[in-house]
């Protein structure tokens, strides 16, 4: 008989290697999530900093709940015994014997008073302690509420604009899903990690403190339940710090797997037309069957994790409490303490205890939150695009040059070698070349979306790296192949790039776009929400529509990637006319196959391999008859004159 296949064996090496591989997954940009103690100090640390913020209202939320909490530490345990004590039992009033001396006056008001009426005043005191519980308990949630979306609103918004700020090589390393999930989701537990280092260590040991005050000053010969309550502390630490780096792996395991599975959904969603078309619905719903299972598992072994830890920590508080029990029960049965007493040290002992058992719990619950706070500040420490720029650009009055321009990519692939040309103001330039020939390289050149490896690109003389970014890119708009249109009405849109542009200007770009007559046949017109109808949009519609920004913007550069591919003929005619009237006062780039619009260029610029292999009119490079240009469009099967 064949032998079984043997099933891999799990060991702790084969996890980490999975969850590598998932953390790569998750993002390539940020690859370091294993963080030792060190760092993940300093990580709690900046967390904590953004309490500078909003400090006020954090010291106003702290004593709201200290008050309340201390309140009740001090008051509640008494009403067991009284009812014990006095009820019950029936004993006299005027026999009391172990309170706090700051109760003592209360409960001597109740000296003769019947077991009814001791009954009234507790009920009331109860009832009106409820109510005023719940009042506070109802203002305290809007309160911090607010509190901690303010907090979530300012760490979001910086890690957004930081997001916005990557430069092209990392932006193409990192996945749109694991962005909007550190984004959306990352970012809610900075809040967490302030209130566990600020606010609950203080709180639990002033609970602590004042339930140990309160109780010696009734029982000051009982400094056993203090040092029961205090033992708890070491216990839960030796139990806790062996296992934390653990728990922070598994915890950022679960946070990759759920950032590659937000992932798969938002491409599933956004290729969903080619899925339909390939009938390839079968293999995304396994794909996403695939990394589904795999965040359901990391969240079991992450539970499992905490839950092992749990279960060392729940040993420990079951030893404390049964040893405790049976001391106070001792007490009583040797006459010590009474039955309301009892009543009254164990609610103590329980009160000491669980700030005891919080600030055990305060190390293991950091963890999982130091994991999800990595990722927000990882991102945040990402080099946003470099600012080489020393001086603002002035307006452009002549135009750019490359001069023996080279580009290498980050893993070594060399896109551009030696590239010279000009393109001059007035002038509509043409870039030309096989697929791959690096001509969008060369035109990202000009906003800086790249910097050049070698050689030098320059605008009215002026190297673009000593221009500022926002100088350089005010006077360039970059219309690229696909357009992406944006949550709002088609007006919105188009005046992305000049947003308080007048309602004639914007349809003025939209006319020479050739998009005004079909915009003005939709029900709304330019109010048409985009939000529902851009997957209605066909492609060449959407990239008039991307075509009409760039013309808005005033910019001195324009910049088109392919700007024709997607019209017909006679919309492509009209939008060359219209870029020649454009070109009077700015500089036109276009990167284009369709030769039907590259005919009509002042210049055209022959790329092949990164390299310029010719460059001259449309009509200078045709007349070589064993000209690169020339072949390249024979190739095509097209003849334009």
């Amino acid at each position: 008989m064949p032998e079984e296949p043997q099933r891999p064996r799990l060991s702790l090496r084969a996890l980490r290697e999975d969850e590598r591989a998932l953390d790569t997954r998750a993002s390539l940009a940020d690859l370091e999530t294993d963080i030792d103690y060190r760092r993940t100090f300093r990580i709690i640390g900046r967390s904590v900093l953004f309490v500078r913020y909003v400090w006020l209202r954090y010291a106003i939320s702290f004593a709201s709940h200290w008050l309340r909490q201390n309140l009740a530490i001090v008051l509640a345990p008494w009403i067991g015994k009284i009812l014990i004590d006095h009820v019950v039992l029936g004993g006299p009033v005027e026999d009391v014997t172990g309170y706090p001396s700051f109760l003592i006056p209360a409960v001597e008001m109740l000296e003769g008073a019947s077991v009814a009426g001791i009954l009234f005043w507790v009920a009331l005191f109860s009832v009106a302690g409820l109510v005023a519980g719940l009042a506070h308990g109802y203002v305290m949630t809007l309160f911090d509420t607010r509190l901690t979306q303010s907090v979530v609103h300012l760490v979001r918004s910086r890690l957004f604009g930081s997001v916005q700020a990557l430069p092209m090589t990392k932006l193409d390393d990192q996945p749109i899903g694991d962005s909007v999930h550190r984004v959306v989701n990352d970012t809610r537990v900075i809040p967490d990690v302030i209130s566990t280092v600020l606010i609950e260590p203080v709180s639990a040991v002033s609970a602590f403190a004042v339930a140990l005050v309160t109780l010696l000053s009734a029982y000051p010969d009982s400094p056993a339940v203090a040092v029961f309550a205090v033992g708890a502390l070491p216990m839960y630490v030796l139990v806790i710090v062996p296992f934390s780096r653990m728990l922070r792996r598994r915890s950022q395991a679960v946070i990759a797997a759920q950032s590659a599975f937000t992932s798969n959904i938002e491409e599933g969603m956004d290729n969903m037309l080619a899925v339909q078309a390939l009938g390839a619905q079968e293999t995304e719903r396994e794909r996403f069957r695939k990394d589904s299972a795999e965040s359901f598992k990391r969240v079991r072994f992450n539970g499992l994790a905490f839950e092992v830890v749990g279960t060392f920590l729940e040993i420990a508080t079951q030893v404390l409490v049964w040893g405790f029990t049976a001391y106070v029960v001792a007490q009583v049965i040797f006459g010590g303490f009474s039955p309301g007493d009892f009543v009254v040290v164990l609610g103590y002992f329980a009160l000491m205890h669980e700030p005891a058992e919080k600030l055990g719990y305060f190390w293991i619950g950091l963890q999982g939150d130091a994991a999800r706070a990595r990722r927000v500040f990882a991102m945040l420490e990402v080099p946003p695009e470099t600012e080489t720029g020393r001086f603002a650009l002035p307006l452009i009055e002549e135009g750019v040059s490359f001069r023996e321009v080279g580009f290498v990519y980050p893993d070594g692939r060399r896109a551009l070698r030696d590239v010279t040309f000009n393109a001059r103001m007035g002038q509509i330039v043409a870039v030309v070349g096989p697929t791959g020939a690096g001509k969008t390289t060369l035109a990202y050149l000009i906003p800086r979306y790249h910097a050049a490896s070698e050689g030098h690109v320059l605008i009215d003389g002026h190297d673009v790296n000593d221009a500022t970014l926002e100088s350089l890119r005010g006077q360039t708009s970059y219309v690229f192949q696909e357009t992406d249109t944006v949550n709002e009405s088609i007006l919105e849109d188009i005046r992305l790039g000049k947003p308080d542009a007048h309602r004639e200007e914007v349809e003025r770009a939209a006319r020479t776009a050739g998009i005004h007559d079909f915009i003005v046949s939709l029900p709304d017109g330019y109010n048409t929400k985009l939000g529902t109808s851009a997957s209605k949009l066909s492609v060449g519609q959407k990239q008039r529509i991307g075509i009409a920004r760039g013309l808005l913007k005033d910019s001195r550069i324009l910049i088109l990637d392919e700007p024709t591919s997607a019209l017909d003929p006679e919309t492509e005619g009209h939008l060359v006319n219209a870029l020649q009237e454009a070109a009077k006062n700015r500089i036109v780039i276009i990167i284009a196959h369709r030769l039907s619009t590259v005919a009509l260029a002042d210049h055209v610029v022959f790329l092949d391999d990164g390299r310029v292999l010719e460059q001259g009119t449309h009509a200078e490079l045709m007349d070589r008859e064993d000209g690169n240009y020339r072949r390249f469009v024979e190739l095509q099967g097209e003849s334009v004159d």
